[in-house]
């Protein structure tokens, strides 16, 4: 989980680094000399895509998507467990449904070999980013859930609370 959770850090920040250099360049062009790259703005529209779904994984190992911590923050005991798991079990068959339709997105644009305007890479590439960041996230999902029914603190969680005591 070490490997993974380097990978998908790393891949966001190259990825904002990346678009950060490009989006900057590109004004520049733009304004400073009356020049524009065709291509920019596509691929910085394509790697923010990616960065979405991938940073939604992320947030989910962090346990920092759907929960309310009001409310958790009320209940104590069983009912609170029980709260946990009702939310990781929705997520993960949430997740379950958007692999399988994305899946089929994916597999429908590579049949019609739709490309991209500029950078004319197939277009699949792009809507691969949906399974990718949702499988993700359900492997985080299912970390998590096992880490509720054994009484685990999450790792991430554990951190945050030390934080804000």
């Amino acid at each position: 989980m070490k490997v993974l959770k380097k990978i998908e850090e790393t891949s966001i920040a190259v990825g904002l680094l990346a678009v950060t250099v490009l989006l900057f360049v590109n004004i520049i062009l733009r304004y400073v000399f009356s020049a524009n790259t065709t291509w920019a703005e596509e691929f910085i529209r394509y790697v923010m895509i990616w960065i979405t779904f991938v940073g939604a994984s992320v947030c989910f190992r962090k346990g920092l998507h759907v929960g309310v911590d009001f409310v958790l923050d009320l209940l104590k005991g069983k009912v609170k467990k029980g709260l946990q798991l009702f939310i990781s079990l929705a997520s993960m068959a949430f997740m379950i449904l958007l692999i399988w339709f994305s899946i089929e997105l994916v597999m429908f644009t590579k049949q019609t070999g739709q490309i991209t305007p500029s950078l004319q890479i197939p277009l699949y590439w792009v809507y691969l980013a949906i399974p990718v960041g949702a499988a993700l996230s359900l492997l985080h999902l299912i970390v998590r859930f096992v880490n509720i029914i054994l009484n685990r603190p999450h790792i991430e969680e554990t951190s945050r609370d030390i934080i804000q005591e």
